[in-house]
């Protein structure tokens, strides 16, 4: 009869931490844990850059509960980076938030799959991805059309310095 092995609490806990850090960098180019403020640049078709955002994440589900609700304003070229882990189909509505918004909804691939321009304040209309993502970046309204953002544009996420 062969000998079983049992893995220790220890080992297993270790091993749970090591897959938990392997799944985490392998979403975004750093660990969820350590993002405050990510840097999301937009490229079209041919490597060219169409504009950068300075945005703040929003990844537990109070932060993204919250987003950007009762702020009045919001500076030029930043946002707000829902990060989730998956793609799915996302809905979110402008209740409490006083800044209209543009919304991008970025797939697992980094791909721009929808733009909903111009969500209204305090309108509680449930605004859709269309199509399934993982990431969404709500920017000031009217910034996605500046930058020619629409469905095929690629995105690309990196960290900010900590004293930025």
């Amino acid at each position: 009869m062969p000998a079983s092995r049992t893995l220790s609490t220890g080992a297993v806990l270790h091993l749970s931490c090591l897959l938990i850090c392997i799944i985490a960098t392998a979403v975004l180019p750093v660990s969820a844990e350590d993002l405050r403020r990510v840097l999301v640049t937009l490229i079209d078709e041919k490597g060219r850059e169409l504009c950068r955002f300075e945005a703040e994440t929003a990844i537990t589900p109070e932060q993204q509960a919250r987003g950007l609700m009762l702020r009045t304003s919001m500076r030029r070229r930043t946002g707000m980076l829902f990060i989730n882990d998956r793609d799915d189909m996302h809905y979110f509505w402008m209740k409490n938030t006083y800044i209209p918004l543009d919304m991008i909804f970025i797939n697992g691939r980094y791909e721009v799959v929808h733009v909903h321009r111009r969500a209204r304040p305090r309108d509680e209309t449930q605004i859709s991805s269309r199509y399934p993502a993982r990431y969404i970046l709500e920017v000031n309204a009217g910034e996605a059309k500046e930058c020619f953002i629409a469905p095929g544009v690629k995105a690309r996420f990196d960290r900010m310095a900590a004293d930025h």
